[in-house]
């Protein structure tokens, strides 16, 4: 099982719904950042999952509007969503980072480009945090406890990488080639 099946069978638990419908919200969720679940790859999981019978699709015709097929969980998934929930829960292997292995290799790249790459990554990890923070605003109140916990969670790591990507940059302000 992957990490896109959890993402599929915990969002169907939710409700069932059609494949876009699943894109659209794991965007609404802003978990493309930290799932980095794909349109094509929800379509694949869907076929997966339902050869498995984890989950049960149904054609649908909703008004004028073409066919779609609507997806629901069915009680063997609901046995595996656990399953992967347990897993993921206890799960000790690192993620892939590539900015680790970035750093990791700074010698080979300039200073000039080191600090400028650096204040990129520093931007883009403060617009991270403000789209965040615009969402709960706005969702936190209806989001289950859970939901809070990831975004909470997520916050307080990117303001870390934040005060760590700023001794990072004054060590290499120093540093002596």
């Amino acid at each position: 099982m992957t990490k896109n099946e959890l993402v599929v069978l915990g969002l169907l638990s939710e409700k069932p719904m059609y494949g876009y419908q699943l894109y659209q919200e794991i965007e609404r969720r802003e978990m493309e950042h930290w799932a980095q679940v794909n349109l094509a790859s929800i379509y694949n999981t869907l076929n997966r999952l339902q050869k498995d019978k984890l989950i049960e699709g149904k054609g649908e015709k909703p008004g004028k509007m073409p066919e779609r097929r609507v997806y629901h969980i069915t009680p063997s998934g609901k046995k595996k969503l656990g399953e992967l929930v347990e897993i993921a829960l206890n799960e000790h292997k690192m993620p892939e980072d590539s900015f680790i292995v970035g750093v990791a290799f700074l010698q080979g790249l300039d200073r000039k480009k080191i600090l400028d790459s650096l204040s990129h990554k520093k931007k883009k990890l403060h617009k991270v945090i403000l789209t965040i923070q615009k969402l709960c605003g706005k969702e936190c109140k209806k989001m289950p406890f859970n939901w809070k916990f990831i975004l909470e969670r997520g916050v307080s790591h990117l303001k870390l990488d934040i005060k760590l990507i700023d001794k990072l940059t004054s060590q290499v302000k120093r540093y002596k080639a």
